[in-house]
């Protein structure tokens, strides 16, 4: 699938002119937002884990980010 190919998708599916391009805007539909939401957040702890690792911030600061990242999700 190419990188507009959702796009014609979307259209397809019926979502609105301003839906579509609000996707082509970030680059995926809203049936991928769940996923890409997913990656983000991973990817975020991720560097948080390695910012600690490195001592670069404490325990304290470490939690705080989390909870953040993590919003109303049980950390």
């Amino acid at each position: 699938m190419s990188d507009w190919d959702f796009l014609h998708e979307m259209h397809d599916r019926g979502y609105s002119a301003e839906d579509i391009a609000d996707a082509a805007g970030c680059g995926y539909a809203p049936w991928e937002a769940a996923y890409v939401a997913e990656q983000e957040t991973k990817d975020a702890l991720k560097e948080l884990l390695a910012l600690r690792s490195a001592q670069e911030i404490s325990r304290e600061e470490f939690l705080k980010a989390r909870a953040r990242i993590l919003g109303h999700r049980n950390v």
